[in-house]
């Protein structure tokens, strides 16, 4: 088997001829690696011009002689196979061991057993103990299986939904009762949604940090979120900002206001004339306590108005499309403002977008493998689990020692495994 280098170009019109490549897989998330201080390279395994396997490869210095090599999301290729994937193994660890690497780190975007949106295991449903099995006879070591949260490791447990094949209705209708309900009221509220620009990133960039301090997570920084649209294009980042406008939203409920203030002056000449009528007296009393609530909404706009100007900013979201799905990587909310429902609406829009441009998933991303009340995570889970967004538990990271010695000498340091 031989193992040729690759050029950006070539690699890039490879993944153009499969439809498993991932975000972290693309020629822009190379660029990603760079910035970050990453050596970056791309390669091809083949054996008589069939290809056995194709990925990019990402070097860090390791004890400044050595070096330390990732391939992010794993490799193009099947790891059905295990004849081709032990060949394959066989000759990358040759390559790498030449290249003075000590160890190859992957995470394979491999479901590991099927799970249902409530995180449970599927009765009867697949898995790819297999694959597992394949790779550590490849020689590779499975690092232990963990839940929550780890911000230096690519996420294990994510949930979306699988759009292939249904209509916007029928997406809608698989969404649990209350976030049905909490959409509908983002749009009973006439919530907008606006695409942001680069230069716009300052408003998610402010939501997030507001949003990180009150949850007690670490905020990316607004240049990350720069780099993003630098590394993938306009074409593949998306940020979507949800607002509520405050001088249609007064309009809105001046008509309310006055509608049930007419119906109430009816309603009281209609007793003066027919005193005693129950059903009238009930209209009567309900239409005096909706329109108190009018009242109270009408002072609570100017206040808004006060503090925002003539737009609330309600939720901040930015989204990588890349491949068949539409990640859904960063969000954050104005929490003083959440009646209005801003994260449905941002999320009930690309949903929509996302079956119009015919992408097969909606990826929700990470979220923490914990399923109960009260764990680490639990409330970001349920959010997404009521779009109906099913959990998907990967097979982990699995390590290559290329150098033996060296590797156990640095193992035994930094316990890897």
């Amino acid at each position: 088997m031989r193992i040729d280098t690759i050029n950006i170009q070539q690699y890039s019109e490879y993944l153009d001829t499969v439809d498993t490549a991932v975000f972290q897989q693309s020629p822009f998330h190379a660029k990603k690696f760079e910035h970050d201080g990453w050596t970056v390279e791309f390669i091809q395994a083949s054996q008589e011009k069939e290809v056995y396997a194709t990925c990019m490869l990402a070097y860090l210095p390791l004890m400044k002689v050595f070096k330390y090599c990732y391939v992010a999301r794993g490799f193009l290729a099947d790891y059905k196979d295990r004849d081709k994937l032990v060949k394959f193994t066989s000759s990358l660890k040759q390559y790498l061991k030449k290249k003075n690497v000590v160890y190859l780190e992957i995470d394979p975007e491999i479901d590991l057993v099927q799970r249902d949106k409530d995180g449970n295991v599927v009765e009867n449903g697949f898995h790819n103990y297999d694959v597992v099995d394949n790779l550590k006879s490849a020689g590779f070591l499975q690092l232990p299986l963990k839940q929550g949260y780890d911000l230096s490791k690519e996420c294990r447990f994510c949930s979306s939904i699988d759009l292939r094949g249904k209509t916007s209705d029928e997406i809608f209708n698989a969404f649990s009762s209350a976030t049905r309900r909490n959409t509908r009221t983002a749009q009973k509220y006439n919530v907008h949604i606006r695409k942001l620009n680069v230069d716009q990133l300052h408003i998610l960039d402010s939501m997030e940090k507001e949003t990180s301090a009150r949850q007690d997570f670490e905020a990316m920084s607004l240049d990350y979120f720069k780099n993003l649209y630098r590394f993938y294009g306009e074409d593949h980042v998306e940020t979507l900002l949800s607002y509520l406008d405050l001088d249609e939203y007064e309009q809105k409920i001046k008509k309310e206001y006055n509608t049930t203030l007419t119906s109430i002056e009816k309603t009281k000449a209609f007793l003066e004339k027919n005193p005693g009528n129950e059903k009238k007296e009930k209209r009567l009393k309900t239409d005096e306590t909706y329109l108190d609530s009018l009242e109270k909404k009408i002072s609570h706009i100017q206040e808004l108005k006060d503090t925002y100007g003539k737009e609330v900013p309600l939720a901040c979201c930015l989204f990588i499309k890349y491949g068949h799905e539409i990640v859904y990587l960063v969000g954050s909310s104005n929490y003083e403002q959440r009646d209005f429902r801003g994260p449905y609406a941002i999320h009930w829009h690309m949903i929509q977008e996302a079956i119009k441009e015919g992408y097969d998933f909606y990826n929700f991303y990470g979220i923490s493998g914990y399923f109960e009340p009260g764990k680490e995570g639990y409330g970001v889970f349920d959010f997404k689990r009521g779009f109906n967004a099913i959990v998907h538990e990967y097979i982990g990271n699995f390590i290559l020692p290329c150098k033996p010695f060296i590797f156990k000498i640095y193992n035994n340091l930094k316990h890897i495994c």
